[in-house]
């Protein structure tokens, strides 16, 4: 519940509310159209700052891929593939009579045969080769791209 109220806390209050009515007849608005015209120069000042970030983003950005291309000039090397090493540990001779049955007295060292050169590929534009097992099938009239 409430305490009831001293009399001193009415005088208080009593002086308060008079100096917030005198107070309020000695205050003046400003008038609406500097108002406006106050946030007319905020939002010009908004646009400006936002125009010159991006002016600011966009330089930077071109700057940098710029300098990005720039970095070019070195050649670049294309890869080689690593040469084929033999194994330190294992002889050649002791590989090759662990994988085949051991000779006869009487019979010839076994001999390497040479090895193949890799298969060459031809591109997918260029025609088979002839007398090829694959068969060759002619394209129809309607799978052929037309300008429409």
């Amino acid at each position: 519940m409430t305490e009831p109220k001293a009399p001193a806390d009415d005088g208080l209050a009593d002086a308060l509310k008079r100096a917030a009515a005198s107070g309020g007849l000695l205050a003046s608005p400003v008038p609406a159209h500097q108002v406006s015209a106050r946030g007319a120069r905020r939002r010009r000042r908004t646009y400006a700052v936002g125009a010159a970030l991006a002016v600011v983003l966009v330089s930077g950005g071109t700057a940098f891929a710029a300098l990005q291309l720039g970095r070019g000039g070195d050649p670049v090397v294309p890869a080689v593939p690593p040469s084929p090493t033999r194994s330190a540990s294992l002889p050649e001779s002791s590989a090759v009579a662990d994988r085949s049955p051991s000779p006869g007295p009487d019979s010839s060292p076994p001999t390497r045969s040479p090895s193949r050169s890799p298969a060459t590929l031809t591109p997918a534009t260029s025609p088979p080769p002839t007398g090829s097992a694959t068969p060759t099938v002619p394209t129809p009239p309607t799978a052929t791209a037309s300008g429409g």
